[in-house]
């Protein structure tokens, strides 16, 4: 299950949750105060190359402009 990244809009809790990709938005509930009212931010990701003998880690750069 993936991790995602929330801010509380009442309370302004920035917080993480192991969550299934199906959850529902009123499933998501700040771990401070309680509310619901949570928006769901972007997050930096690591990801893998298969290539030589060991893999190696690189984290992502943010996202670029396409063209």
């Amino acid at each position: 299950m993936p991790i995602y990244e929330y801010v509380c809009m009442k309370c302004n809790e920035r917080f993480s949750l192991i969550q299934s990709m199906n959850s529902a938005k009123d499933e998501t509930k700040c771990p401070k105060c309680g509310v619901t009212e949570v928006k769901k931010l972007v997050s930096s990701f690591c990801c893998s190359t298969g290539f030589g003998s060991g893999a190696s880690s690189i984290p992502s750069g943010g996202f670029t402009g396409g063209g």
